[in-house]
């Protein structure tokens, strides 16, 4: 049986999200997997109840890495690819690094050499830490979740993988309730939907946002708190629409939200920005808008006002999921990059001993 040892950064984090997604590959080709963060945290709220979750530990309460047939570092980060590095020399052990958000570009403000400066200036050590990750990523073996980072670091695109599931019920409601899965950070958009629902109250818009009530909430928002991954999916599925309004900056390029995964698989009608891989994940199954446009999302939103329109959409949407994201979809190239790593590292170790 392949035996495979996650290095995640945090046990609380969101970035669990992304192991978990990895951790689905490993369950479907029954490979036995154990992960592994710095410290010893409560494990993510949204994953906390899961199986997922009894198979976390922090690195203090780890042991028999020696078994081990692959070590994989989620995140081009110190807390996880560089402790990975250190613990894969040690014990002679193949690493395969994924990278699923542009952490270490954000990091560095992408190609805008103002920011780029400003940052040196302030933050030198950061800087030539976050460069030297980077150079290492480029040089190890890599997979990614989606083609924006694949042109960065090559390797397989791995996407965020979902369980195969059946839609979600159609609605036919002529009040449509529009979901927003995430925090409310200013680079999600959250904002700008506000804006764009309460522009839509002629249409009987309710908005349900997974995230606590600021002072400012209207009634037609219903502000639900932090859920778990299995309530998120019934909030979705519950839902008419759901919009991921990111607007430009350094997290939002290069990013594939799980929760555009989530709402495809579930059938829903999607409205999402022009901001790459989410139009190349939505392809033709669902409405594209101009980032930070409260009247281009206005106008989305009075289009799928329309129970038919909105079926159309999410039938399209949960396909294209299908094909692109399920565990099943994905589950080869997965368990041929993992054997690519370890075949490499084989073939160096044999040329060493030559």
């Amino acid at each position: 049986m392949m035996r495979v040892v996650f290095f995640t950064p945090s046990l609380a984090s969101n970035s669990l999200g992304r192991t978990y997604s990895l951790w689905l590959l490993t369950e479907a080709l029954g490979w036995e997997a154990v992960i592994i963060a710095p410290r010893a945290e409560p494990i993510w709220e949204p994953l906390a109840e899961s199986g997922f979750a009894d198979r976390c530990i922090p690195l203090s309460a780890a042991d028999q890495l020696d078994v081990a047939h692959l070590f994989i570092a989620v995140k081009p980060t110190e807390q996880s690819f560089g402790v990975a590095q250190r613990l894969a020399e040690y014990h002679d052990k193949p690493l395969l690094l994924d990278i699923d958000d542009p952490d270490i570009e954000a990091a560095l403000s992408w190609r805008s050499p103002v920011r780029r400066l400003a940052k040196g200036l302030l933050r030198a050590s950061q800087i030539r830490s976050f460069k030297r990750l980077r150079r290492q990523a480029k040089m190890a073996h890599t997979i990614v979740s989606n083609p924006i980072l694949q042109k960065i670091y090559g390797g397989e695109i791995i996407p965020h993988v979902r369980e195969q599931r059946p839609a979600g019920p159609s609605r036919t409601t002529r009040n449509p309730m529009i979901v927003f899965v995430g925090t409310n950070r200013k680079h999600k958009g959250l904002h700008i939907l506000r804006r764009a629902v309460e522009r839509r109250q002629d249409l009987g818009y309710t908005l349900t946002i997974t995230d606590q009530a600021p002072a400012d909430a209207k009634r037609w928002e219903r502000w639900i708190g932090t859920t778990s991954l299995a309530e998120g999916l019934e909030i979705v599925d519950s839902g008419d629409v759901v919009v991921i309004p990111s607007t430009r900056g350094g997290f939002a390029r290069g990013q594939l939200p799980a929760k555009l995964v989530d709402a495809m698989l579930s059938g829903r009608a999607i409205i999402v920005t022009d901001i790459e891989p989410m139009p190349w994940a939505l392809g033709a199954a669902g409405i594209t808008i101009r980032p930070s446009s409260v009247s281009a999302l206005a106008t989305a939103l009075g289009e799928t006002a329309d129970p038919a329109r909105r079926e159309t959409i999410g039938v399209a949407a949960h396909e294209r999921a299908v094909e692109l994201f399920s565990v099943e979809s994905n589950s080869t190239v997965f368990a041929g990059a993992a054997r690519a790593a370890i075949d490499t590292h084989q073939h160096g170790k044999r040329s060493e001993s030559r």
